[in-house]
């Protein structure tokens, strides 16, 4: 693993010392810049080997994979950087932050035969694949519509976040990257590659103050769009709508709303809810109505469902996967191609709101 930041720490690190322990993969070395910082992490979760060099790790530790949670204006170069010493990569999102560094990217991984997976990995989760089947099957008709969030207050204002906040709010971060690329990616993986984007972007709280962790009491001069709604053309009058701010405290509604010319799938906000309802209008059998599907199938002769309550999933899962395809055991979801064409959409996003007109994207997968 390089990079030993917030997301290492509350998700990936955890997450694959499970899969160390499960016996799923070999957590054999740990890099961070940062003196200390990986040392530090590395007694804690027992992993062998530790580097502040990310080329001494590739030239001396005895790996088959990295997964790259650097910051983002280091994906590409890190993700190239292992495939040229041999190693198959997952990265976290985004895969770059220009398409040409996600061709270069690309042709690297195909290049040298190895396989390269991007997050984020919500496509791996058993609830995603099955709604992107119930799609894809017509239970609700031709898909005419999509509503989906992809925001929250922003990391300052959240209680629970420890580090210094300060780099969300500059170029090269903001919502769009760090909450909206979630749906973008859930949303064309349902209905497929976009045709056209059109936005509108801008800051709406100048400054924050920082009201937990490290950082406390520190006021931030917000630099880069906090507030950039997003329309997706989808083509034959099927269009998407998604929120990407961190101007949201909170919502009570659906994640995500697809509105079919049969019926509508929502997806739930909270772990309490299902984890999608179907409403259906069925004028043939006199039926309109909302269903929620059942944890466990009623009935003996019924094969039983697995509990969704016991479903052990995070974002690390995606590495899981990841490890599944090298060894030959899985078909590749979390495809460079579709990360590329969601980081197109982002880009031309920012474009279409400066421009104020509908831009064409020319990315597929």
């Amino acid at each position: 693993m390089v990079g030993a930041g917030d997301v290492a720490q509350h998700t990936y690190l955890p997450g694959l010392a499970r899969q160390h322990a499960a016996g799923t993969l070999e957590l054999v070395a740990l890099c961070d810049q940062l003196p200390g910082r990986a040392e530090q992490l590395a007694e804690r979760y027992g992993i062998p080997r530790r580097y502040t060099s990310y080329e001494r790790m590739l030239a001396e530790a005895p790996i088959d994979a990295v997964v790259n949670l650097t910051p983002p204006t280091f994906h590409a170069d890190a993700i190239v950087q292992a495939l040229a010493a041999g190693k198959h990569v997952y990265s976290e999102k985004p895969i770059a932050l220009s398409v040409a560094d996600a061709d270069r990217v690309i042709e690297a991984a195909k290049g040298a035969g190895l396989v390269l997976a991007v997050a984020p990995a919500l496509m791996t989760h058993p609830d995603m694949r099955e709604v992107r089947d119930l799609i894809r099957r017509g239970l609700i008709g031709k898909v005419c519509y999509v509503r989906a969030r992809g925001s929250h207050p922003g990391p300052a204002w959240l209680l629970d976040y420890r580090p210094d906040p300060t780099w969300f709010y500059q170029p090269g971060a903001g919502p769009v990257y760090d909450l909206g690329i979630y749906p973008l990616t859930y949303v064309t993986a349902f209905l497929g590659p976009a045709r056209r984007v059109f936005a509108f972007s801008g800051i709406a709280i100048p400054q924050r103050d920082v009201r937990a962790g490290t950082a406390r009491g520190k006021v931030i001069s917000v630099g880069v769009d906090d507030n950039t709604p997003i329309q997706l053309d989808f083509g034959d009058g099927c269009y998407a709508q998604i929120d990407a701010s961190f101007v949201v405290f909170s919502s009570k509604g659906p994640r995500c709303e697809i509105a079919g010319s049969k019926g509508v799938i929502n997806l739930a906000a909270e772990p309490h809810e299902p984890p999608y309802e179907v409403f259906l209008d069925l004028p043939e059998h006199d039926l309109r109505g909302w269903l929620t599907p059942e944890k466990i199938f009623r009935g003996r002769l019924n094969p039983p469902r697995p509990d969704r309550d016991q479903i052990d999933w995070s974002l690390a899962s995606g590495v899981e996967h990841f490890v599944r395809v090298i060894e030959g055991r899985d078909e590749l979801l979390l495809r460079p191609e579709h990360a590329r064409h969601v980081l197109e959409i982002i880009l031309l996003a920012y474009k279409s709101a400066r421009e104020g007109r509908a831009l064409e994207l020319t990315t597929t997968f």
